[in-house]
């Protein structure tokens, strides 16, 4: 995918790609670009579970945005991507996915 398609894209995931299976499907993006799309959604999800930890909820159902973060990870280790949930962070958006193993 060409970068100003791309840049487009990864401002919100999920406006194209309803589950991360459907964003690994996708034929016109790189593996690099899956795994950029994949962590943009980790850091999105985990400021929604900010946002629920200080009663902004949404109207999604409880658990919701913890199943999707489960999915994201899922779909990063398939690319190759080593996960590193320690890396974290105390500041609760920091990156669980890392480079490829």
């Amino acid at each position: 995918m060409d970068q100003p398609t791309f840049d487009k894209l990864v401002v919100d995931v999920t406006k194209r790609f309803s589950t991360p299976e459907a964003l690994l499907a996708e034929q016109d993006l790189s593996r690099e670009q899956k795994l950029a799309l994949l962590r943009q959604w980790e850091y999105d999800l985990h400021l929604l579970q900010v946002a629920t930890e200080e009663n902004m909820t949404g109207d999604a159902p409880p658990g919701t945005n913890a199943e999707k973060l489960r999915a994201v990870h899922a779909a990063a280790e398939k690319l190759g991507a080593k996960l590193d949930p320690e890396a974290s962070g105390a500041a609760k958006t920091g990156a669980v996915i890392k480079e490829a193993s």
